[in-house]
């Protein structure tokens, strides 16, 4: 799928990722946008806190629980609207897992906690940017080599999943000119390239795709 990704990053980043989160949705505050229609900063903290720590995650894959999930988050992300209880909730989201949530007790399992290693570090990522781009002024952050070297490992992995609903082949090309097929062309279909930064490549992955600084051919 993929050629020249043997710059594998040699440490994982998911902590920096979930710190600099952090650092986003305390310098926006509470009832700021982001870029999650519907959702103001403290929804979407809700939102992380609820993927750590509720059962109620499975409603991002189990359509019948989608709606209750919805609904909690909202709920959940009104309740800390004042900046007391924002600063607690998103307080419960640099703390991690809680021990007593299934992926809290799974921690221990290699396979389990490299899984969520790389889902936490794409997701905290996109968030952070998330609320960082929905702001009156903001600039592309400028990511140390290695940490944009891990998001483009990651995306590498799951660039067929992300793009599987294209009606073009799609070409991702980074900067440093490492290149990935996230999806082939069918037969008579065309095929464009996306070429941008790891970070960017990303977030247009994750569908901020008015919001990613990339060129499309």
């Amino acid at each position: 799928m993929a050629n020249d990704t043997d710059r594998a990053p040699s440490r994982d980043f998911t902590a920096a990722s979930r710190d600099a989160l952090v650092e986003a949705l305390l310098s926006a505050g509470p009832g700021q946008p982001t870029l999650c229609a519907g959702w103001q900063t403290q929804h979407l903290a809700a939102h992380v806190v609820l993927r750590e720590r509720s059962a109620l995650v499975a409603g991002l894959v189990v359509k019948p629980l989608h709606a209750r999930l919805e609904r909690r988050t909202l709920e959940l992300g009104d309740s800390a609207a004042a900046p007391a209880a924002y600063q607690e909730l998103v307080a419960r989201i640099s703390a991690g897992p809680s021990a007593g949530h299934l992926s809290g007790r799974l921690q221990h399992l290699p396979a389990v906690r490299r899984a969520a290693q790389a889902a936490n570090l794409l997701e905290f990522y996109v968030h952070t940017e998330d609320v960082r781009r929905a702001q009156h002024r903001w600039a592309p952050r400028r990511l140390a080599e290695e940490y944009a070297d891990a998001l483009f490992t990651e995306l590498v992995r799951s660039a067929r999943l992300r793009y599987r609903s294209e009606d073009t082949g799609v070409v991702l090309a980074r900067s440093t000119g490492q290149r990935v097929v996230a999806r082939r062309p069918g037969p008579g279909e065309s095929s464009r390239t996306v070429s941008g930064p790891a970070g960017e490549l990303v977030l247009h992955a994750f569908g901020r795709r008015d919001n990613a600084l990339v060129l499309v051919d």
